[in-house]
C-alpha cells in the first residue's frame, strides 16, 4: 500500500539543513533563497502534522519527531545514492561491452585471431561473440552483425567488410595423398549450408568446367567440422579464403588446386539502425576494417 509521502523536494531540503547546519548553508547548497528553505521546512511539517524543529532554540534543534525522520531520510538518501553509483558503473561496463554475431566458422577462424590485437590496444572492452551455425541475426542486445551476402538487408545499416573467395584446401599430407589439384581421385569435404546464397562444390565445378558426379565424399553440418576434417586429412574442403587463409599461412592447410573463384556475394559489417553506436561498437568496426585493409582479403 502506498503511503502518503511528502513530495521529494521537501524531504531532501529538510535533509540538507540538517546536514549543511542551517537554513543558510542549505539555501547555498541547493541554489534557492533561504526563505523558499523556511517555506519547504514549513510545507513538510504541515504534510507530516508534526513539528520538527524546535525553533524557540538558537539554532533551531530537532524534536522527536524530527530526528526520526532525520535518521529515515538519511538512510534513505544514502541508499538512493549508492543504488545510482551501481547504475552509473553498470552502464559504464555495459558501454565496454561489444557483442557482434557471425556464423560458427567466421567468429572461430577470422574474428578471434583479430581480437586478440584489438585486446592489447583496448583492454578495457570486452567483445561478446555470438556465433550461430546459419545467417547471423540480430537479437536485443547486438551490437554488430559480420554477414555473408549481398548487403541489400532492411534490418540494419550494412557496410561492405570484404569480397570473398573460394579454392579448394586441404592437409599438405593430403595434397601428397590425392595428387595436387587432381579433384577426381580426391576425397571431397561437404557442408550441408543452411543459405542458399552459400557457394559449394557443385558451383565450384560449374565455374571451372569438371563434372561433379562423385561418390565417397564426406558431409558435415557445418563449416568448423569440415574444417577440422580438412586439416585432419580426411579430404578436400571449398575454403573460403576468410576462413582458411590464416590456416594456409600458418601450414595446417595447403591450395589443393590453385585456382580460386569469386563467391557472388560479400561480407558486411552490419549495425543495428536504432540510434548511435557505442564507442567500443566503434573501436571495434574501426580496427576490423584496418584487419582488413592490412590482409590480403579483397
Amino acid at each position: 500500500m502506498r503511503r502518503d509521502l511528502p513530495p521529494l523536494r521537501l524531504l531532501t531540503t529538510f535533509e540538507a539543513v540538517l546536514r549543511t547546519g542551517g537554513v543558510q548553508n542549505a539555501a547555498a547548497e541547493l541554489n534557492v533563497t533561504q526563505p523558499a528553505v523556511s517555506q519547504a521546512l514549513r510545507s513538510l511539517e504541515d504534510h507530516i502534522g508534526a513539528k520538527l524543529l524546535d525553533r524557540r532554540m538558537r539554532p533551531a534543534a530537532l524534536t522527536e519527531a524530527g530526528q526520526i525522520l532525520f535518521r529515515a531520510v538519511s538512510n534513505g538518501i544514502d541508499q538512493i545514492g549508492r543504488a545510482i553509483d551501481q547504475i552509473k558503473a553498470m552502464e559504464r561496463v555495459e558501454q565496454n561491452v561489444v557483442t557482434v554475431a557471425c556464423t560458427i566458422c567466421t567468429g572461430t577462424y577470422w574474428l578471434m585471431p583479430r581480437l586478440a590485437a584489438f585486446y592489447s590496444r583496448y583492454p578495457d572492452v570486452t567483445v561478446r561473440v555470438v556465433t550461430s551455425s546459419g545467417v547471423p541475426r540480430f537479437a536485443t542486445d547486438t551490437d554488430l552483425l559480420i554477414r555473408y551476402g549481398s548487403g541489400d538487408w532492411t534490418d540494419g545499416k550494412s557496410e561492405l567488410l570484404f569480397g570473398e573467395r573460394l579454392v579448394p584446401v586441404c592437409s599438405p599430407q593430403a595434397v601428397a595423398r590425392f595428387g595436387a589439384g587432381d579433384l577426381e581421385k580426391a576425397t571431397l569435404l561437404h557442408v550441408e549450408a543452411e543459405d542458399d546464397c552459400w557457394p559449394r562444390w557443385d558451383d565450384y565445378f560449374e565455374v571451372i568446367g569438371l563434372s561433379g558426379n562423385r561418390q565417397g565424399d564426406r558431409t558435415f553440418s557445418n563449416y568448423v567440422q569440415a574444417t577440422q576434417a580438412a586439416i585432419a586429412g580426411m579430404g578436400v574442403m571449398l575454403g573460403w579464403i576468410s576462413n582458411t587463409g590464416d590456416l594456409v599461412r600458418e601450414g595446417r592447410l595447403a591450395v589443393f588446386r590453385d585456382q580460386p573463384i569469386s563467391a557472388d556475394g560479400a561480407f558486411f559489417l552490419v549495425a543495428p539502425v536504432r540510434g548511435r553506436a557505442k564507442a567500443a561498437s566503434t573501436l571495434l568496426a574501426s580496427h576490423l576494417r584496418g584487419c582488413v585493409a592490412d590482409s590480403r582479403l579483397t
